[in-house]
């Protein structure tokens, strides 16, 4: 069992990711449907040992028992129950085996399969023993919690909770219940009532599995944390399945589950885990996820000033900074910053090849406008580009143009991050814009391991440091460094109060000036400014646009693309126009109207050049 208690751990907040599937991957496995998935804890034990062994090589932090089913009534179906006690206790026995010192064991207990009173003949006291029966099998056998899954029934499950508190009442109790898309049970039961309910029983953890995929379930979850401060759980399933040469399939990837994975951590969930159809694919998929989101989390709260980063500089006498450089002496974009004076610049990825001579030609052609500066995205949507850094220094030494470098924490530690800044200085690149970054299972290569020793804001804290002339490890390192210090902002994102707690983090941190997502929202743009103006936030906003060029490409920037929300009447303007040629040309428009509605609100804009269009970017910056 991991050092600290289950209970330990959840007061700690620390998140847990569960196990998958259990009944759909026995199948896999040659457990055919007409048998009963719980006996093979007894005729197959090392067909269900090897899928735990699987599961916890793939970063759960928890090991559901084979026992959802093994309650008396549903035995009784294949004439087994008379082997309740001994289907349960081994189930619990497999997977402590597993399990070991490296994680926990939940004890899984599912429905009766009957209606119980009033709805059915069974009554509440019949109801409480059989669970009893099954619940003192499985605490016998060493479980770490009891796990109720799949309720649908608020007052079967209330039984099942009272029949735990009777015969183990030193295990914790997380309880499980099923909604439908529209948030209600298949009996018409409220979100409410289950939570009011589940509070009143004074449950540790408390929440949705199965019946539907991660997205109802999302939409669940941001309801429920309004209405219980009890920590919660939710184990989708791989979407909702599907009958494809007679077998149900569940279609949803394992990059899909680890998407939803950082949703969940981000909306609050504590405990995420999968179920049906999910596999031990998926859990690795979410174990990556949240081991990013845990990234985060690490290093937002000690917004990690001076210090936090090396422990032997707190233990040192108090840093005695040099002079600072100010903004408007760094660059010539700080400079138009620090004056409040309009600033420009256009996005241009980096090559996926070896030539940079089309980013140099798009490059002149931006210069010959009179626009500020270049953005230079570091491997966008985890893709493998040039050397982000390598094609800004090449554009202002052969253009004479400034560049914007976006610099993520993705693919580097810190130790290289600021050997890269420090190069970065010493060449001539002066304007940085800290970013986090995409992990690499949206990308190109989703095996590729992602780094994040520190996010967007542990970064901007670096460079800060950095600019008062000390280094990592809080030595001098001479002239301090002149770094134009940008960060990254998402006016739009799906949880406001938490990428404005990030963005008070980032300005806390050092950061000078920001620039936004793409935005298509002018009303959340506003509210956006009017949030940092109420809570003395306000550095320069550069406002991101993107012109559209198409429908499909619409579609795209709002599904596929972090961060990005495109509202549904700009999606319809969109969807109207009959060639190529008149869709850019809304898009265009759109993006005008965006910037000439915010012209006096903000700064400046970045302009993305879709698909290399500078003459599309351009129209948005002079109109």
């Amino acid at each position: 069992m991991p050092a600290l208690s289950l209970r330990e751990t959840i007061a700690q907040h620390k998140p847990i990711l569960l196990d998958g599937a259990i009944g759909t991957e026995l199948y896999n496995r040659g457990i055919f449907i007409n048998r009963c998935f719980e006996d093979a804890n007894l005729s197959a034990p090392p067909v269900v040992q090897k899928l735990h062994e699987e599961y916890l090589r793939a970063g759960a932090h928890g090991l559901t028992t084979n026992s959802w089913g093994a309650n008396y009534l549903k035995l009784s179906g294949y004439n087994l129950h008379d082997k309740v006690e001994e289907i349960n206790y081994q189930a619990a026995k497999l997977a402590k085996a597993v399990a070991g010192d490296l994680a926990w064991v939940f004890g899984s207990v599912g429905p009766l399969g009957v209606r119980i009173e009033p709805f059915g003949p069974t009554s509440l006291a019949e109801a409480r023993e059989y669970f009893a029966a099954q619940i003192a099998a499985l605490a016998r056998g060493g479980v770490d919690c009891i796990l109720f899954e799949t309720f649908a029934d608020i007052n079967e499950l209330e039984q099942a909770i009272q029949a735990a508190r009777i015969v183990a009442p030193q295990l914790p109790i997380m309880a499980l219940t099923v909604v439908t898309e529209d948030g209600y049970s298949p009996l018409g039961t409220s979100l409410a009532t289950y939570i009011a309910t589940l509070d009143r029983l004074e449950v540790d953890v408390l929440g949705f599995n199965c019946s539907v995929g991660p997205a109802p379930l999302l939409n669940c979850v941001e309801e429920a944390g309004k209405l219980t401060t009890t920590p919660l759980c939710v184990r989708p399933n791989a979407g909702l399945p599907k009958l494809l040469g007679g077998r149900s399939i569940y279609m949803s990837t394992p990059d899909y589950m680890a998407k939803f994975t950082s949703d969940f951590l981000h909306s609050g969930v504590l405990v995420v885990g999968g179920c049906c159809g999910t596999s031990p694919a998926h859990i690795q998929a979410m174990a990556n996820a949240m081991r990013h989101a845990e990234a985060f989390a690490h290093n937002q709260p000690k917004k990690m000033r001076l210090g936090a980063i090396s422990p032997s500089a707190e233990r040192s006498a108090p840093l005695v900074e040099v002079e600072r450089t100010p903004l408007g002496q760094k660059s010539n974009w700080g400079r138009k910053i620090a004056a409040g004076e309009s600033v420009s610049s256009i996005e241009l990825l980096p090559p996926q090849g070896i030539s940079p001579e089309a980013i140099l030609e798009r490059a002149a052609k931006v210069k010959a406008a009179g626009v500020d500066a270049i953005n230079i995205p570091d491997g966008p949507c985890a893709s493998s580009r040039m050397s982000a850094l390598l094609t800004a220094v090449m554009i202002e030494q052969q253009l004479g143009i400034e560049t914007i470098l976006h610099y993520t924490c993705r693919d580097r530690n810190l130790l290289g991050m600021q050997s890269d800044i420090l190069g970065a200085q010493a060449i001539g690149l002066r304007n940085i814009l800290s970013i986090t970054g995409d992990p690499p299972k949206m990308g190109t290569y989703p095996n590729a391991t992602g780094v994040f020793d520190v996010d967007a804001i542990g970064l901007t804290n670096m460079i800060h440091r950095l600019n008062g002339g000390f280094d990592l490890g809080g030595r001098p390192i001479g002239a301090p460094a002149t770094i134009c210090l940008g960060v990254g902002v998402n006016p739009a994102h799906r949880d406001f109060e938490y990428e404005m707690k990030r963005f008070a983090w980032k300005v806390d941190a050092g950061a000078e000036w920001a620039i936004t997502q793409p935005v298509f929202d002018s009303d959340a743009l506003k509210y956006f400014l009017d949030y940092l103006e109420k809570h003395q936030l306000r550095i320069p906003i550069i406002c991101g646009i993107w012109p559209l060029v198409s429908y499909r490409n619409a579609l795209f920037m709002h599904n596929e693309v972090p961060g990005v929300v495109i509202p549904a009447q700009i999606m319809e303007r969109m969807a109207k126009p009959n060639s190529a040629e008149d869709a850019k040309k809304v898009g265009v428009e759109i993006a005008c109207e965006m910037f000439a509605a915010m012209r006096s609100e903000i700064q400046g804009v970045q302009v993305s050049a879709p698909f290399g269009r500078i003459d599309l970017a351009l129209a948005v910056i002079n109109s």
